[in-house]
């Protein structure tokens, strides 16, 4: 259903909505679809052009009904006499909860918004989304959920971005954030540490000890985000992730995107990478970053560990990096 809905790039307005719920539809209970789109075409001309993608869009959202032409209204869901507040009805919920809805049961939220288009404005309090990564197919549904004020522009913001109206913004953040969320966190591979993992006991305390540091070295960097509570350590419980702490690129980043590797030295930066770690740093390219913590200068007031943005990169293309095989011994370049 969803993939017929995508072949049409124009949808109602808001005002051409308005008047098929609520003009059109209500006539009857059961009407030939020929009868109701020429009803609407003279009644409200531009409808013409947004009709038939229209008209599937409700049939998608389970509103109507089509069958052997004839369209009937499926009141469970839909029923145009119960409601008063017809604008409200499409700007501040049921509408635009009912097609989120739709999405997230056809599993494709994330074909719409992808994660990586989805910011946050954490000052503000405010969700927004890159113009520019929104997939073609979904400009439909785009332009629709602008005339209904889901979406927005702001002189603050760039022009390739819409922001969520503040209205909508808890309702954005629980059928469309979180349900991006819920996705993103059945996708991570999960093994238990014990069973992977066999670490000597003080090589092992080393490791978590530079990790707790790199942990609260990002708390302290994005104190500002709104969900700061979930920079965490993975090595605990994932330990096949390839790296150990989830943590945010900025303030307005709304889902984890830098995944960090921390090895720890003293005196020398020489550290052991995994064929996992190398291949997961691959993988993730510029959301992959290495921090090297000296274990001797943890202790002091404003030390920070050096930071390495796609080290696959940088290592492997980069003969300023000494590399031995096996697991892959590395030694960073000097600081100046």
């Amino acid at each position: 259903m969803l993939e017929e809905l995508l072949k049409f790039d124009r949808l109602a307005s808001k005002d051409e909505l308005l008047f098929l719920l609520f003009k059109a539809l209500p006539l009857s209970n059961n009407q030939k679809v020929s009868d109701l789109k020429k009803y609407c075409t003279s009644n409200h001309f531009s409808i013409g052009r947004s009709f038939d993608g229209t008209l599937k869009l409700l049939e998608f959202m389970a509103f109507i009904n089509v069958s052997d032409d004839i369209v009937s209204i499926n009141d469970e869901l839909f029923d145009p006499a119960k409601i008063t507040r017809q604008e409200a009805y499409l700007e501040q919920g049921d509408f635009i909860r009912n097609l989120f809805l739709s999405l997230k049961r056809e599993d494709s939220i994330a074909d719409f918004i992808k994660p990586d288009a989805l910011r946050q404005d954490a000052a503000r309090g405010l969700f927004y989304v890159k113009e520019s990564l929104i997939p073609l197919q979904f400009f439909g549904i785009r332009n629709m959920l602008i005339s209904l004020g889901l979406f927005g522009r702001d002189s603050t913001f760039k022009s390739s971005n819409l922001f969520i109206s503040a209205n909508c913004t808890e309702l954005f953040e629980t059928l469309v954030v979180n349900s991006l969320r819920e996705k993103n966190q059945r996708q991570k591979r999960k093994i238990s540490l014990l069973e992977l993992k066999t670490r000597l006991d003080g090589q092992e305390e080393l490791g978590e000890k530079a990790e707790i540091f790199v942990l609260d070295f990002e708390q302290q960097r994005l104190q500002g985000h709104s969900s700061v509570e979930r920079i965490r350590r993975v090595s605990e419980d994932c330990a096949n992730a390839g790296f150990d702490i989830e943590s945010f690129n900025d303030n307005e980043s709304v889902f984890v995107d830098r995944f960090i590797e921390v090895k720890s030295y003293s005196e020398n930066a020489v550290f052991y990478w995994s064929q996992n770690e190398i291949e997961t740093a691959k993988e993730l390219a510029e959301k992959y970053f290495l921090y090297l913590v000296d274990r001797n200068k943890m202790s002091q007031s404003n030390y920070a560990p050096r930071i390495f943005q796609n080290p696959y990169q940088k290592i492997f293309e980069n003969e300023f990096w000494e590399k031995e095989p096996e697991t892959w011994k590395v030694s960073a370049p000097r600081e100046n």
